[in-house]
C-alpha cells in the first residue's frame, strides 16, 4: 500500500484538506469484495479484491477518495467528480461533484453525502444510483449516515466565531452541538438525542 504521510489541522482555515483526506477499508454488501481506498498527504491507493485475496484492480495514479459500497458496485471521487468501478469497469457517476464521506443505504439504492459550497457551508444530499437524481436534503448538517433505509441521521453546523480560526473563507463550519435524523419519505427534519453514529446493524447483504 502506498505511504499516506502524515500532517494536521491546528485551525479551520488551514484544513482545506479535511474534506479531501479519506480512509476505508470496506466489504461490499453481499460480502464477495473488498476495497480499500485511501487519500492523504501522500500518494492515494485504489485497490480492490476479492474475499479470498485476489487481486481485482490496483491504482495509485487514479487520485480516489470518499468511496461507498453500494449493491456491486464501488463508487469514488477524484478531481473529475463521483465514478463507479463495477466488475473492472470505471464510468462517470456524478461529474463535477466533490462529495464528502458518503453513505449507502442499508438497502442499496440511495447514497447520501455532503458537498460544500465557497463559503464553507455543508449540504446534505442524496442520489438514487439509479436514475442518478440527487435531492438536497439540508443546508449546515454533515457527516450523514442512514439509521435505516428511511431515516438519516446528521450533525449540525454553525456560523464561525472570531475564536475558531475559521479565516474569511472557511473550508468548513464549527459543529454546533445538535444532531438531527431526517425522513426521506416524508422530508421533514427533527431534533436528535444520537450524538454520534459508528455503524448501523444489520448490514445489507
Amino acid at each position: 500500500m502506498p505511504a499516506s504521510g502524515v500532517g494536521g489541522c491546528e485551525t479551520i482555515e488551514g484544513c482545506a484538506i479535511a474534506n479531501d483526506i479519506d480512509f476505508r477499508l470496506s466489504y461490499s454488501p453481499d460480502g464477495a469484495t473488498i476495497s480499500y481506498v485511501s487519500s492523504g498527504f501522500g500518494k492515494t491507493g485504489f485497490r480492490v479484491f476479492t474475499s479470498a485475496g485476489k487481486l481485482l484492480e490496483s491504482s495509485d495514479l487514479l487520485g480516489a477518495t470518499m468511496s461507498a459500497w453500494s449493491g456491486n458496485s464501488l463508487y469514488f471521487r477524484d478531481a473529475a467528480g463521483v465514478h463507479i468501478w463495477r466488475e473492472g469497469t470505471i464510468s462517470s457517476f456524478l461529474p463535477g461533484v466533490s462529495w464528502i464521506r458518503p453513505k449507502a443505504s442499508p438497502t442499496g439504492g440511495t447514497i447520501v453525502y455532503v458537498a460544500r459550497d465557497t463559503s464553507g457551508w455543508a449540504h446534505t444530499y442524496a442520489v438514487d444510483t439509479s436514475t442518478r437524481i440527487v435531492r438536497e436534503l439540508r443546508t449546515a448538517r454533515t457527516e450523514p449516515v442512514f439509521l435505516t433505509s428511511r431515516y438519516v441521521w446528521y450533525l449540525g453546523e454553525r456560523a464561525c466565531m472570531p475564536a475558531d480560526g475559521c479565516g474569511p473563507n472557511p473550508p468548513f463550519h464549527p459543529l454546533s452541538g445538535k444532531s438531527y435524523i431526517y425522513d426521506l419519505q416524508n422530508g421533514t427534519e427533527t431534533e436528535s438525542i444520537i450524538t454520534s453514529v459508528a455503524d448501523v446493524w444489520p448490514h445489507a447483504g
